[in-house]
């Protein structure tokens, strides 16, 4: 206590002089505003009643930003917006810059480009052999499927993934030292293992979460598995991800998101809840909800149901476990005309926000409203699609909700220093 409270008279003390929230780090407290349409004083975690799962995750905050003890666990779940990754890696990086010294490992990783599609921009992949895919926006999947939304099945005596990770990544300082391979677990035709085989501590088959976990006896910074048959006899290895982890004290931020993924795509997922139990999250954001809302037959009682059912999973792996519902941003409709459906999306999320004591951060709102998108088109921080951003345009947005959590933390530290 002695030294939040020391940490609150600093935060006094820098506000009243500079306006900096956390003056140490050297991160400026809100975003600038350079676009007048972009709605700051609108920018806050909208709360219908006490939310104290957040105050739970804000008392773990507490414990790593002032202790530098423990790791807390964000999983930001949505469609494209975060399969692209800008956001949600951005989103990381906001946390992270308010705590010296601290990066987490790359969490959930997946080999997007044996789907010939696009990874979240932080990393890239290759792989040997021949693979076929299942995705969770398929109508019919042919596979099962894990929390990440896809599959990848080979029936090769030979196969290999490699996930390598971009510049922009810093993985020298997100080294990681233990690997959750999610798989098939029951089929013991294919053997699998690490090329850097020599480095292999222990390995073991959880059968709760249904996958492979490697520890090492030091960090790497290459997710590099090697899948071998070692049966005569005809089987399939599926690969459902990955997740890589240090034992470091910050921030574990893992993204989820298929392109064209809806409220509904997610309740595919075979083993959503099963390899969810790895990631136990402290928060989740939801920014589900355009490709439900882009259609002519959305259903506002269809969306809050489905949208249930995905919270209900988080709250049974974790019940202390803080949820923030994003609307949709403001975007063309899929015929060219404005969304009609806002209003629908947002009272659905209030009423969810309500039943689960959870937040809502109104992004419609805060960008700016009904045809706002064509403003941030203008300024290049759209795309020409008015429904997806440039990478300028997720970081701002980035920044806008961390202002918005920000806000709340500030004031969870003045109640914690009375």
């Amino acid at each position: 206590m002695k030294k939040l409270n020391r940490f609150i008279l600093i935060f006094f003390a820098v506000s009243l002089v500079a306006g900096s929230l956390f003056a140490q780090s050297g991160r400026l407290p809100y975003s600038k505003k350079e676009y007048l349409y972009i709605q700051h004083d609108s920018c806050y975690l909208e709360q219908f009643d006490d939310s104290p799962n957040l105050d739970k995750f804000f008392d773990k905050l507490d414990k790593l930003y002032f202790q530098g003890e423990g790791q807390i666990s964000i999983l930001h779940f949505g469609g494209s917006h975060i399969q692209a990754g800008i956001w949600s890696y951005s989103l990381r990086k906001q946390f992270e810059s308010i705590i010296p010294d601290t990066e987490g490992a790359p969490g959930l990783v997946f080999p997007f480009s044996i789907a010939k599609t696009n990874h979240p921009y932080y990393y890239r992949s290759d792989y040997e052999g021949e693979w076929e895919i299942s995705k969770v926006t398929d109508r019919e999947p042919v596979d099962t499927i894990g929390l990440i939304g896809i599959t990848a099945k080979t029936t090769d005596s030979l196969a290999q993934i490699r996930v390598l990770f971009n510049p922009v990544a810093n993985i020298n300082s997100r080294r990681f030292d233990k690997i959750t391979v999610f798989h098939n677990i029951d089929d013991t035709i294919y053997q699998i293992s690490l090329a850097q085989e020599e480095l292999i501590d222990t390995f073991l088959v959880n059968r709760e979460l249904r996958a492979t976990e490697f520890y090492l006896t030091e960090t790497i910074d290459t997710f590099d598995l090697r899948i071998t048959r070692v049966d005569t006899v005809e089987g399939e290895f599926l690969f459902y991800g990955a997740l890589l982890e240090n034992s470091n004290p910050g921030i574990k931020y893992s993204g989820v998101g298929i392109n064209g993924a809806a409220t509904f795509s997610y309740l595919k997922a075979d083993y959503f809840d099963t390899h969810l139990k790895a990631i136990k999250p402290d928060l989740v954001i939801f920014s589900i909800g355009v490709n439900d809302a882009a259609g002519k037959n959305f259903s506002k009682l269809a969306y809050i149901n489905n949208y249930k059912k995905l919270a209900d999973k988080m709250l049974m792996v974790n019940p202390d476990c803080a949820i923030i519902f994003t609307t949709n941003n403001d975007f063309y409709y899929y015929r060219g005309g404005v969304n009609p459906h806002y209003n629908d999306v947002y009272n659905s999320m209030v009423d969810l926000a309500k039943d689960y004591n959870a937040c809502v951060w109104n992004m419609f709102r805060v960008m700016g409203g009904c045809k706002s998108i064509n403003y941030w088109r203008n300024d290049n921080i759209a795309n020409k699609d008015r429904i997806h951003f440039t990478r300028a345009g997720y970081k701002i947005l980035a920044g806008l909700l961390f202002d918005a959590i920000m806000k709340d933390y500030e004031d969870h530290l003045r109640e914690k220093s009375k």
